[in-house]
């Protein structure tokens, strides 16, 4: 059994942000972050267990599973993503995460079944990867019900919250942490890991009106953040927060501070150390943005200006030249 290379890398990225060195967690693994970062890298349960110990280890997160799902943006769900919100009713999506969940943790395998009063959505660990060690499961378990859970929201584009979860196990954590972030009650020493959800809620239709406008976003951004990865510096690490937060509605300052679990004013100063603001940042990467979305012909200038958040087309026309002295329209002519 093995666990995708992306899976992981996703949680060494969120490990850098509380404090840990990234590059001794990539090292652990035996590979390099171009490596881990290819869609058909496997690492053994052995090496993964490994970095998710050190991961809680340096960063000194008992919940670090749970935080780092919640800390995650859509785009890590990856084709799964893909295919749940191309999936007519919030049913079907989960049925294809139950089917298409190897891709990312094969060591995880999920099921959705009908129950008397809900949809009952249980995971079931294999139990050798579950025998080897106790920190990683419970980080892993807690994470992918975390992230499952933010998917449902999409899907359904509610928060709309699970009715109960499950766990065979004891805990001698406070659940309250763990019932801020699952949105429901959390009860221990039952039968199996199982997420209870509403009937009504898993039989709604996927709302899919935006999704081709989403995708080209979240492609994008994954790009985006595959090159700022290897750059030093703060203002490069806010980037790589404001990519992962975009809905497309780029995130406050505020919401940013929160994902990187630092002050307003920590967030302001480090910035300025480094000659930033976060104006300017924001500017700079709808800027970029605009250059690479107008070079997809498919793309309208009013789809463009939705993808980078404004309110219309005439205030996209005139950020655009004031950064390039063209028009949108101007610059696509000039390309093509």
């Amino acid at each position: 059994m093995a666990f995708n290379g992306r899976f992981l890398l996703n949680m060494i990225d969120f490990a850098q942000q509380q404090g840990a060195k990234a590059d001794q967690l990539i090292k652990l693994t035996g590979s390099t972050y171009e490596e881990l970062s290819k869609e058909e890298t496997v690492v053994s349960n052995e090496v993964y267990n490994l970095v998710v110990e050190k991961a809680v280890e340096w960063s000194q997160d008992s919940y670090f599973g749970l935080h780092a799902a919640e800390s995650m943006n859509l785009a890590a769900a990856g084709l799964i993503g893909q295919i749940t919100h191309s999936s007519t009713t919030v049913k079907e999506a989960l049925e294809y995460c139950c089917e298409f969940a190897k891709l990312g943790c094969s060591s995880l395998p999920m099921n959705l079944e009908k129950v008397t009063d809900a949809y009952k959505l249980t995971l079931t660990p294999e139990p050798i990867w579950a025998a080897q060690s106790d920190l990683a499961l419970l980080q892993t378990v807690e994470g992918v019900i975390a992230f499952t859970i933010k998917e449902f929201h999409s899907l359904t584009r509610m928060k709309h919250y699970p009715l109960r979860i499950e766990f065979p196990w004891s805990s001698t954590r406070s659940i309250e942490e763990l019932e801020r972030v699952f949105g429901c009650a959390v009860y221990f020493n039952k039968e199996e890991i199982a997420i209870y959800l509403n009937t009504a809620h898993v039989e709604e239709e996927v709302l899919t009106s935006n999704y081709d406008l989403l995708r080209v976003l979240v492609t994008h951004a994954e790009e985006k953040m595959a090159g700022l990865t290897k750059t030093e510096g703060y203002a490069n690490l806010v980037k790589q927060s404001i990519l992962k937060l975009v809905k497309p509605e780029f995130p406050t300052i505020e919401q940013v501070a929160s994902h990187l679990n630092v002050s307003l004013r920590t967030l302001q100063r480090r910035l300025k150390e480094e000659g930033h603001i976060y104006k300017q940042i924001i500017n700079e990467l709808r800027k970029e943005m605009a250059l690479a979305y107008l070079k997809k012909r498919e793309l309208s200038i009013s789809e463009i200006a939705y993808l980078l958040s404004y309110s219309d087309n005439s205030s996209f026309t005139r950020a655009f030249k004031n950064w390039t002295g063209k028009t949108p329209n101007e610059f696509r002519i000039e390309l093509f």
